[in-house]
């Protein structure tokens, strides 16, 4: 019997992994992640939807300072990664 992903946990952890690394090649985020290729092509294409409309925010440990990014995946290069966003306070 398989146990339930937990969308908002696994997406979470997602957020973290790219934070910390910036440049995430795709196949290690799935191992990271635990999904098997099979399950990664269904939840892959959920994270990248989901992407399109968040903007997260974590404290740089270096900095100090508070960062809000968007997790972006670049389907020629297989990448994930964050860019920096500008918000008008």
């Amino acid at each position: 019997m398989s146990s339930k992903i937990n969308f908002t946990s696994k997406w979470n952890y997602l957020v973290k992994i790219i934070f910390e690394n910036h440049n995430v090649p795709d196949v290690l985020l799935m191992e990271e992640l635990r999904f098997t290729p099979h399950t990664w092509k269904v939840w892959k294409s959920k994270f990248i939807e989901r992407s399109r409309y968040s903007i997260c925010k974590r404290k740089n440990y270096e900095t100090k300072k508070e960062i809000s990014f968007q997790v972006v995946y670049d389907k020629k290069q297989k990448m994930w990664k964050f860019e920096e966003t500008s918000i008008i306070e």
